[in-house]
């Protein structure tokens, strides 16, 4: 879900993830202060919006690129016993 330009309200979030709103907001705002990975926008409606900004997608992706590479890497096959 990293390669999307997608901002999504917490409504949007609820109803894909099934989870209630109330769950939603209170796991993006600890997300949001511990790390600050996620942005919020606010729409002149009011509405907020949550994204990753692209400069932390980039880092992000980069990160389990090399995850799985290094993972390809260290896999050892075993043979089954005949």
């Amino acid at each position: 879900c990293l390669n999307t330009d997608m901002k999504l309200s917490y409504d949007d979030m609820a109803s894909i993830l099934g989870k209630e709103r109330s769950t939603i907001r209170g796991q993006i705002n600890a997300i949001r202060q511990k790390s600050g990975l996620i942005e919020e926008l606010i729409e002149k409606k009011g509405k907020k919006r949550v994204f990753i900004p692209e400069e932390i997608k980039e880092k992000l992706l980069k990160r389990a690129k090399v995850r799985v590479d290094k993972g390809k890497k260290t896999k050892k096959t075993v043979k089954k016993a005949a």
